[in-house]
């Protein structure tokens, strides 16, 4: 994804699909605020619209960022875009106004049954070339707000933008390459050009292909290191996607609401467990048990962030602790875990993830039973956490048949999860029920603290990393607070 880096600038390949701010509290970062914790404070200078890719540029100090601005401002920067279009304009080259905005095409190809046009804005007004485009009747494929012809992602690449340096003073041109999706139309092949961009050495653990937002209506595909699992979530099962996703190693399940078959494997076979890599750190996982596959990649960005925390020394208590992932990122940093789960096998698993890492299970805890027990002995003995992680499963029933549902009890479990976190600590809250509204969560979160006398200093919601997409109008169903308390 990065194009440029150094003292003055970033300059990035954004993918199509991700938004270049954060659109509102709840929803998924934009490129903005995730390329700001991994590099530091960043300025925005220009925009793309969330499914237009391309060259998108950052300041990182004020001089850069001031003399960007001029630039911008007296249109000296120069940015270059690349679309496709089913319709062929009727001139060459030529210029299209509008009341506030001005942009240059040129026609230069047809590519395959599309025809390739470049487009230089001459002003920078929201949704312009999109605008001048279908106004001037070549609506951009995939743009269906402005008439475009439906495709598998909005064609629109910004291509080229050229300055001058603000710390060099040099004139500088950056490119970013033709997509793929503009040479082979296929859903799939722009499904994996977005994740190809986003994840390096460090992470080959990655949802591929997600539903509808991904144009595959009721598919789910999941990568791990190359080996694939597909999720039906229709009992309409296309066999001839597996010859599309072209893999090694296949397994599928069906899961609706009135079926769930057993994962079996189509093509190839793997061992009953095997490693994948995740921000660095190594996690077993295998595919006998279907969804449970021994690593919920939906809390990635969330055990980015437990990577970051200055926890040397600190205590961390994992509750629903499954195969131990965030205890995994704790140790790694330093931290001692306290895992609990209701499950031996799983807590099992979880110190095969620990040895898997080079990380010795000594000085750490692993207690198996309900949580809810766990927490009435902890709070009997006085004993306290740094940080406490609590991502419960939607609905559960322990072996003496007592039954936590999300949406009605997760209040009272973050109430006595928070006589459990030390002060100035940080108490982790997150599920993934569907039918909870974020902003509903957020309050039922609030509302414990108050009951516990506790204060919330601080409280950021998270939600799904960007290979979690979501189909237009919906919200994801992760919601996640990151609360410090008093």
């Amino acid at each position: 994804m990065i194009l440029y880096d150094d003292a003055h600038l970033l300059a990035v390949n954004k993918p199509s699909g991700i938004n270049t701010h954060k659109p509102d509290r709840f929803a998924p970062d934009g490129i903005h605020e995730w390329l700001s914790r991994r590099h530091g404070a960043l300025s925005v200078l220009h925009r793309l619209d969330k499914e237009t890719s391309g060259v998108l540029l950052f300041g990182k100090t004020r001089a850069a960022n001031q003399s960007l601005s001029r630039q911008f401002e007296s249109h000296q920067i120069q940015k270059t875009y690349l679309l496709l279009s089913s319709s062929r304009p009727s001139r060459q080259k030529f210029r299209a106004h509008t009341a506030d905005a001005e942009t240059e095409f040129e026609f230069l190809q047809p590519h395959g049954n599309l025809f390739l046009i470049e487009a230089r804005p001459i002003t920078g007004k929201t949704h312009q070339i999109r605008r001048h485009a279908a106004a001037n009747g070549f609506p951009i494929a995939g743009d269906v707000k402005y008439g475009g012809e439906p495709a598998s992602r909005l064609m629109l690449h910004a291509r080229r933008i050229a300055f001058v340096h603000p710390g060099s003073g040099d004139a500088m041109t950056l490119e970013a390459g033709v997509p793929a999706a503009f040479e082979d139309g296929d859903p799939f092949v722009a499904a994996k050009e977005f994740r190809e961009l986003i994840f390096g050495d460090d992470t080959n653990a990655f949802r591929l292909v997600s539903d509808a937002a991904d144009g595959a209506p009721g598919v789910i595909v999941d990568s791990y290191d190359g080996r694939l699992f597909v999720q039906w979530q229709t009992e309409s099962v296309d066999t001839a996607l597996y010859e599309r996703l072209n893999a090694p190693v296949i397994y599928e399940q069906v899961c609706t609401k009135q079926k769930r078959t057993t994962a079996r494997g189509v093509r190839g076979v793997t061992e009953e467990k095997f490693p994948v890599r995740e921000n660095g750190l190594t996690f077993l996982v295998g595919f006998d048990e279907g969804l449970s596959t021994g690593l919920f990649m939906d809390q990635r960005e969330n055990r980015w962030r437990l990577l970051q925390m200055n926890l040397r020394g600190k205590s961390v208590l994992n509750t629903f602790a499954y195969t131990c992932a965030f205890s995994v990122g704790a140790a790694k940093v330093g931290a001692a875990a306290t895992s609990v789960d209701l499950s031996q096998k799983y807590l099992e698993w979880g110190k095969e993830n620990f040895r898997a890492n080079n990380l010795a299970t000594d000085g750490h805890e692993f207690l198996s039973g309900d949580v809810f027990e766990w927490f009435k002995r902890f709070a009997k003995r006085g004993r306290q956490w740094d940080v406490v992680i609590l991502d419960p499963p939607t609905f559960s029933t322990t072996k003496d048949g007592r039954r936590f549902q999300a949406e009605r009890d997760y209040g009272d479990l973050a109430a006595q999860a928070m006589g459990l976190v030390a002060r100035g600590g940080i108490l982790f809250c997150s599920t993934n029920q569907r039918t909870l509204a974020p902003e509903k969560f957020e309050t039922t979160v609030r509302d414990a603290a108050r009951t516990q006398g506790r204060v919330i200093e601080s409280a950021e919601p998270v939600t799904l990393p960007f290979d979690f997409r979501v189909a237009e109008g919906e919200r994801p169903y992760l919601k996640t607070l990151w609360t410090r308390l008093e």
